[in-house]
């Protein structure tokens, strides 16, 4: 996602815009966005621009139970700063510092919120993302997707959880 900033970076300091997003699918290296929508307000600063987005993407993920494709909602508020590499008035290069940490804006002055927006969608998508929240998942035995069908494999007990089995049966009986 890039804009063009070269007039915002024109504006004196303080000055706000607000550009409304709707994007259909995105593609940040590991992530896929089916859609983005919402508002990124960009404001004046001293040394470049404030970027502050808020906004709703559909992030395309695997199930973490059944592994079918599934679409995750995964709300977005972050503000950056991104410093401008060369000067919007005088086109000659400023000087910054290895420390700042900021994001860049490049010499065609073209803001690009993809780094950015990945950075913060792996932040913000879930770790486990599930289809469903009653997900049965697949038979560890033979792989069936047990929302589908009951495939009538036996399920296996690891005899190293026996000493707990007897702890549930303890528990249950109250003593």
């Amino acid at each position: 996602m890039r804009i063009n900033v070269l007039n915002e970076l024109r504006q004196p300091v303080g000055t706000a815009t607000v550009f409304d997003l709707a994007e259909p699918a995105i593609r940040l290296e590991d992530i896929d966005i089916s859609s983005l929508s919402g508002a990124l307000t960009l404001v004046r600063t001293n040394r470049g621009l404030l970027a502050t987005l808020k906004a709703s993407a559909i992030a395309s993920e695997n199930c973490a139970r059944c592994l079918i494709p599934t679409d995750c909602a995964v709300p977005i508020e972050f503000e950056e700063e991104f410093i401008p590499v060369l000067d919007a008035s005088t086109a000659r290069r400023i000087r910054v510092s290895n420390s700042d940490d900021g994001f860049r804006i490049g010499p065609d002055f073209m803001l690009d919120l993809g780094e950015s927006l990945r950075q913060y969608m792996l932040m913000l998508e879930p770790q486990k993302p599930l289809c469903r929240p009653d997900c049965v998942g697949l038979c560890p035995s033979c792989g069936a997707d047990l929302n589908v069908l009951s495939c009538g494999c036996t399920p296996t007990f690891d005899e190293r959880w026996g000493v707990l089995a007897g702890l549930d049966a303890n528990i249950k009986e109250g003593s």
